[in-house]
Parts: C-alpha cells; structure tokens; sequence
C-alpha cells in the first residue's frame, strides 16, 4: 500500500520523543482517532490502527471520568504485559499518545516529555471539530 500521508509533523515527535529512552514509538491524533502524525518508528497502517484504538480507550476513559463524578481527563494510562501506553491532550481536539519499549519504561520522565511538547507548541497542533453533513454538503 503507497503511504499517502505527508507526514509534515512527524520529525517534530521524533525529535521531542524519538529519543527519549522507553519510547517506542509516539503518535499525533484527531480526538476521534484520525492520524496527523507518528514518529518513524511505526509505520503508515500501524500508526492509523493505534490511532484508532488510543480513541477508543480515550473514550472510555471519558466515560469512566464521567462515571465517577471526576472534573475531566488528563491523561490515560494502560498497561500489558510488554508494554505501557500514555495518552495527553496535546491541543484542541488533538491528542498525544505513546507506546513505551516495555514495562519498566520512566513513564515519569515520558510524560515529563509529553506535556512539554503539548505546552511547547500546542497551540500549532489543534485540530478542527468535524462537523456532520447531511447529503447536500450543508452542516447537520
């Protein structure tokens, strides 16, 4: 499959994250899971499919926020067997999420790095909400 995708933010992760040790690969997503950005470490595909998948955690996380009377999220933290993921709002509708090289990972020092790309330029990073259209094109 040809990698459409520009990629045009992909060397900021790479140079914020890339070489920050326990991180395996870093990725820049829409709220709702579209990719803006990866890291070079994770492919076109795999960076789309752990996009989607980080949204779908952010949203039950939400809704466990939700649940329990909490006042937002902030981050989400997930943990298997090989590996930790950690996932921040990096901007407006945007968010940042990491896949760590294993379980031992600083995910202190990770998410030290994290945050200070978000507060660095995320201003520069939000994304527009998507509005639904009906089918002449006019917004739902």
């Amino acid at each position: 499959m040809q990698d459409t995708h520009t990629n045009s933010l992909g060397w900021l992760l790479d140079q914020e994250l890339g070489s920050v040790e326990g991180v395996r690969y870093a990725v820049l997503m829409s709220s709702d899971g579209l990719l803006k950005a990866r890291t070079e470490t994770i492919g076109q595909d795999d960076g789309e499919r752990f996009a989607a998948l980080t949204a779908a955690l952010r949203a039950a996380g939400k809704a466990w926020d939700e649940f329990t009377g909490g006042a937002g999220m902030r981050q989400l933290l997930i943990e298997s067997v090989g590996c930790i993921g950690l996932t921040t709002t990096a901007a407006k509708n945007t968010m940042l999420s990491v896949c760590t090289t294993g379980p031992d990972a600083d995910v202190g020092l990770i998410s030290h790095h994290m945050v200070r790309l978000a507060t660095r330029v995320g201003h520069e990073l939000g994304t527009e909400e998507r509005v639904p259209v009906v089918d002449g094109g006019q917004p739902v």
